[in-house]
């Protein structure tokens, strides 16, 4: 990308969303069978509904996204003298710089939403597995403060550690272009889609906002009737690899139904040392609710990381491009309940590779032995999300949603996730999307540890310090 085009990007998006609606959509690259996969799924029913990319629509476009604004580093064959070459390179390290710093301030004050919100929306009292994408959430919702003002919009911005929705609008746009990727090594893919009743009157200034901060395409058709419907699954089951087909051809909305927001959040990667099946070894699962019969990957001697805390011990195992998948193992006689209400594993992801943050870690040898594993589920995010002070999208009363209608009241009336993760020899497998509808207390003393995931543990999927996914297995 050159820098014309570089100050181009950055002018405000137009009209050319209208022309842009005829144009037939990319086409997301064919999965590899042996690359794992995770996604998830946010939708929003505002009785309001949901949001992602989208396969051939029967609806009309009201606003559509430009291509990720991630400048491609530039090429020297791209150029006729150095001096153009150097410039442009100076530009991409520039832009480069400002994402990050703005990803990592936003990193910062999520950091409480991430670890409460997980404590929240991860701790069963039945011993279920439990799955969510704290990303996924947070895109999911940024929407929505988008669309409401006064209270409603504060109760949000609240939740997020921002005064106000300038901020909020940069930092979501630099946490998705820093989450985004789509390469031979991994698929991190995010897509955002609003869908109209028709005939409702909107601010189209509002509809512009979602597709250039958020990159969401917007969309007015009549909801409620199973054509509507059946273009919103197919719309999230493409931007889910199939993952979660269960539930996306299940989409069922009400015919109250008047605005519908979905967030999307597709990831696939290989290990950076991926198992050998040669060495899986048969073995028990020590369950909440009894012992199963599962296979292990084992690693024999692997030089990583250890590292520990009061009330657990864990391991992060790279994925290729640098993402990461952490295991998290309670002490014995703590469970993942206690430590998702500590919190620090938090700290943990977000500072274990930086020379100054974690300090309770060693390099050394480590047996690994790691359950295969499939787990899937379903959240209802209302309740957990008005306990955490977000209450006025809820209420008929006191809903405002200006922002976007001064058509009839609007209000939500479920928050829903569905997420599921795949781990294999060859990598990670998961998916997830969301709905809204209107172990060591001391250092290791051994230079070889075992570290065996066969009782419940927690797992955290990140990019860099930002949580992709978050779950807990209590049963396989």
């Amino acid at each position: 990308m050159k820098r014309k085009q570089v100050l181009e990007i950055m002018d405000k998006i137009d009209g050319r969303y209208i022309e842009e609606a005829q144009k037939a959509p990319k086409k997301m690259k064919k999965i590899p069978y042996w690359i794992g996969a995770v996604a998830a799924v946010l939708a929003v029913i505002i009785c309001i509904s949901s949001f992602f990319n989208t396969p051939v629509i029967t609806a009309d476009a009201i606003a559509l996204p430009e291509a990720a604004r991630v400048m491609e580093h530039p090429d020297l064959d791209d150029y006729n003298d150095r001096e153009s070459y150097m410039a442009d390179v100076g530009i991409w390290e520039a832009e480069l710089n400002n994402r990050r710093t703005t990803r990592e301030n936003a990193a910062i004050s999520l950091s409480p939403f991430f670890t409460k919100s997980s404590a929240e929306f991860l701790t069963s009292q039945n011993n279920e597995n439990a799955l969510w994408s704290p990303i996924n959430a947070y895109i999911g919702l940024s929407m929505l403060a988008e669309l409401t003002d006064s209270d409603s919009r504060k109760e949000i911005l609240d939740l997020f550690g921002v005064m106000d929705i300038e901020t909020l609008r940069s930092q979501v746009s630099a946490v998705w272009e820093s989450v985004y990727e789509d390469d031979r090594n991994e698929i991190s893919t995010l897509a955002n889609s609003l869908w109209l009743e028709d005939g409702l009157n909107f601010n189209q200034e509002a509809m512009d906002n979602l597709a250039y901060h958020y990159y969401a395409s917007v969309y007015q058709c009549d909801l409620g009737n199973k054509s509507a419907d059946k273009a919103i699954g197919e719309w999230l089951n493409k931007n889910t690899g199939g993952l979660l087909k269960n539930n996306t051809d299940n989409i069922n909305l009400s015919p109250d139904t008047v605005l519908a927001l979905y967030s999307t959040l597709f990831f696939q990667a290989k290990w950076s040392d991926e198992f050998d099946s040669k060495d899986n070894t048969d073995g028990i699962f020590h369950g909440a609710d009894g012992n199963s019969n599962v296979t292990y990957m084992n690693k024999k001697l692997c030089q990583m990381y250890y590292y520990w805390h009061d009330d657990f011990s864990a391991v992060g195992l790279t994925l290729k491009n640098g993402s990461t998948m952490w295991f998290i193992l309670p002490d014995e006689g703590k469970t993942p309940a206690d430590i998702l209400n500590i919190g620090a594993y938090g700290e943990m992801i977000a500072t274990g590779s930086k020379e100054d943050g974690w300090q309770n870690k060693k390099y050394m040898k480590v047996n690994l032995s790691v359950p295969k594993f499939d787990v899937s589920s379903t959240l209802n995010l209302k309740e957990g999300l008005s306990r955490m002070g977000v209450t006025k999208v809820f209420d008929t009363e006191s809903s405002d949603f200006t922002a976007i209608t001064s058509d009839t009241p609007v209000y939500i009336s479920a928050v829903n996730q569905s997420a599921r993760v795949e781990i294999d020899e060859k990598g990670v497998k998961a998916a997830t999307y969301i709905e809204l509808p209107g172990a060591g207390a001391a250092q290791p003393p051994e230079e070889i540890i075992d570290f065996v995931l066969d009782r419940p543990f927690v797992f955290v999927i990140s990019k860099g310090n930002l949580p992709l996914f978050t779950g807990v297995v209590n049963n396989l």
